[in-house]
This record gives C-alpha cells, sequence and structure tokens, in this order.
C-alpha cells in the first residue's frame, strides 16, 4: 500500500475512486483457455494535493511482470507510424541529432530507435528487460543496438538525447529513472532528456476511464510530470502534448536538482476534477452496460483495440458472450487471450465473416484508419468510440 506520492513524497491525498479485480498485466499475452484465470488487483486512485499526481495507492510492484510475454506495441497502425515518425523527426532536428548517439529506457524491439536513425542519428542505444530476440527478431536497422538490460549507469553510454516513452507511468519511483537518463547525457554538450507518459489530465477532462489500468501506477498531469522532473535535475524547456493530446511529454536539460512544489492556484482546480471525475466514473460504466445492450439488440458487436483500453472495457462493462470479435491489428496478438476475460484475439480480416453491425473502437484517433479498413473488407457497421 502506497503511502505518499511517488513525485513530490507528499503524503496528504483526495480519494478519487476504487476499483477491484482488475488483471495486474493488460498486455501480457497469455493462451484464450487461462485468460480468465490471470492475478487480479484493487485500483484505489488518489490524487496528490501537494503536486497533482494521480497514483493507485493499494499498488504492488511485486504483482506486474514486463517479461518477453509482455505485448503492447502500436507500431502496427498506420496512422501511429505517422505521428512516430514526424516525432522522430522533430527531435533530431531540434536537439541537433544527426550524427550523434541516442539511448531509450524501455525501448521494446527498438522501432523508435529504427526511426531515429532513419532521420539522421549515427548510434542508437535501448534497453529493456522484456525484449525478446527470439520472439520480436534482430533491430530493423543496424544502428541500433538492443539489450535486455536495464539502463545503465556510470558513465558506460554517452548519448545526445536519452529518451523513455510510456514507462514512467509503471514505476514505483519515477524520478529515478528521470535521474539516470540525467546522468547519461550531463557530460554531454547541449544534452537533453525526452520523457512522455499517457496524459493524466486528458484522462480525467474527457472521463477516459478505459486508460485505467492496474499496471500503471501513475497518472501523470502537465503539473506532475514538470515537477518530477525538476526534482531529477532537469529543466522543462518544453512540455507538449501530442496523439490527440493522449501522450503528455517533456523535453529537459540538466540543471542543479532543486524542486518547489506548485502553487496552490495551480494544484487545486486539477485535484477537484480529478475528484469530480471519480464521481463520473461509476455512472459512465453503468451507462456502457445499457449502451451495449441496446447496440446488440441491433445485431453483432465487434470490439477493435485488444490493448488496455479495449482489456479495460471488457473487464468492466462486457458479459461473457456478449463480443463478437476481439480485433486487434498487432499479428503478435492474434490467437492470445485478453487478461480477465473471455475470448481471443482476431485480426480484422475476420470481420468480413462476422459482419457485426457496430464495432466499438477503444481508441477514437483511429477512427478514419480503421473506417477504411472495414470497407475495404465489406465490412458496413457502425463505428462507435468508447470515449471522445
Amino acid at each position: 500500500m502506497a503511502t505518499c506520492c511517488p513525485i513530490c513524497r507528499g503524503t496528504d491525498t483526495a480519494p478519487i475512486l476504487s476499483l477491484g479485480g482488475l488483471p495486474v498485466a493488460s498486455n501480457a499475452q497469455t493462451t484464450p483457455e487461462e485468460a480468465s484465470s490471470v492475478p487480479r488487483g484493487d485500483l484505489d486512485l488518489v490524487a496528490c494535493t501537494a503536486c497533482t499526481h494521480l497514483f493507485n495507492a493499494a499498488f504492488d510492484p511485486g504483482a506486474s511482470s514486463y517479461d518477453s510475454s509482455y505485448e503492447n506495441s502500436l507500431h502496427f497502425s498506420a496512422h501511429f507510424q505517422e505521428h512516430a515518425r514526424a516525432l522522430a523527426r522533430r527531435l533530431v532536428d531540434d536537439h541537433g541529432l544527426r550524427g550523434e548517439a541516442v539511448a531509450e529506457a524501455g525501448a521494446g524491439p527498438g522501432h523508435f530507435l529504427t526511426m531515429l536513425c532513419e532521420a539522421g542519428v549515427d548510434r542508437a542505444f535501448g534497453f529493456d528487460p522484456s525484449y525478446d530476440p527470439g520472439r520480436l527478431g534482430a533491430p530493423e536497422h543496424p544502428r541500433v543496438r538492443l539489450s535486455q538490460g536495464v539502463f545503465p549507469t556510470g558513465g558506460s553510454i554517452k548519448p545526445k538525447l536519452a529518451l523513455t516513452q510510456h514507462v514512467l507511468e509503471h514505476l514505483t519511483e519515477p524520478v529515478n529513472l528521470l535521474r539516470q537518463l540525467r546522468a547519461a547525457i550531463e557530460d554531454q554538450p547541449g544534452g537533453g532528456v525526452y520523457s512522455e507518459v499517457p496524459n493524466g489530465q486528458l484522462m480525467i477532462e474527457r472521463c477516459a476511464l478505459w486508460d485505467l489500468i492496474y499496471e500503471h501506477y501513475s497518472y501523470f498531469t502537465p503539473v506532475s510530470l514538470v515537477h518530477a522532473a525538476q526534482r531529477a535535475g532537469l529543466s522543462s524547456d518544453r512540455v507538449l502534448t501530442a496523439f490527440d493530446d493522449q501522450f503528455l511529454s517533456v523535453e529537459a536539460s540538466p540543471v542543479s536538482e532543486s524542486a518547489t512544489l506548485p502553487a496552490v492556484s495551480v494544484v487545486e482546480p486539477v485535484v477537484e476534477r480529478a475528484v469530480a471525475f471519480g464521481e463520473e466514473v461509476r455512472r459512465r460504466i453503468d451507462q456502457a452496460r445499457i449502451e451495449l445492450d441496446r447496440l446488440l439488440a441491433a445485431g453483432p458487436v465487434a470490439l477493435w483495440g485488444a490493448g488496455s483500453k479495449g482489456m479495460t472495457y471488457l473487464n468492466l462493462v462486457a458479459s461473457e458472450g456478449q463480443i463478437g470479435a476481439i480485433i486487434d491489428v498487432n499479428p503478435r496478438k492474434s490467437g492470445f487471450g485478453v487478461p480477465g476475460v473471455p475470448g481471443v484475439v482476431q485480426a480484422p480480416e475476420v470481420l468480413a465473416v462476422v459482419q457485426p453491425a457496430t464495432v466499438l473502437i477503444a481508441n477514437p484517433i483511429y477512427a478514419s484508419e480503421i473506417e477504411a479498413t472495414l470497407r475495404g473488407l465489406g465490412v458496413e457497421a457502425q463505428l462507435q468510440a468508447l470515449w471522445v
């Protein structure tokens, strides 16, 4: 049970909501037969009243593991690839990375590092304990080097940019990783850090409750991400949102380690909105169940998106047998189950046979891409996003 904020170490929190029995690993590959009996944990979401950070006070760091069975790649979506390539080009231009080295903590199979090399980076080092070369293959680019180890300390690599994407939210001590990134670049002229996380501010403002998963210990707001950088001895040179505001990032450079808590006038509105989000969640879940029954009366319903958002929806809303097909474009998910529920993940082509009346979209940003795929398959289904 967490007793203090992982960012500012404050102990005063406002309760947001409690959800019991969520699968502890939303992207673990499990057989369909084993999916319903995966380990579960409780989510007790609170907001730090000192820095606005949201975190799961009931989180057990030993419950989730990130090994070779963990699969959460988004790179099989053309829309996501377009976003990632544009980000890679911008980072290379803005940080002067042509001919330089970069290093990434939580690099997976090195998709983004490959894009950085294609944009002009000379050498790219990736570190990820869940990387399995036997399952994921070798890096796509010859200048990418991947390791199953943790991000190194002690100056063994000297990148000009140290980065991490969608890792901090999993860690009980996220500031420590930011300090490691800082240490890697502090002796490099013009060295910087790029860190990206899911946007917790968007979640509470749009009531995107499907973003709630057990393995995310933290939900960063812009305020708490800036404070985390400051505590790690990093400036906050640029704080941005991207991917329809779903991603939140900070670009920073080394400074003397010093952090001042944000002003009360900044903190209070965010905490109040988080409390309102918690009050709204239960009503939205009940509403989603009623809506699913209504859709089923018109014909079969499929769900597109077997990642974390789809997993949360299936566990909180759908009953066994209600969803006619669970779809994902990631071929590495096909044939596996969705943690917590019966069913098997299938490729989009199965919808030509199922011919659903409705396709629920776990993430609305992919709506146009999904619509085009359905047209190509001859599927005339109503598209409906879980949230907007």
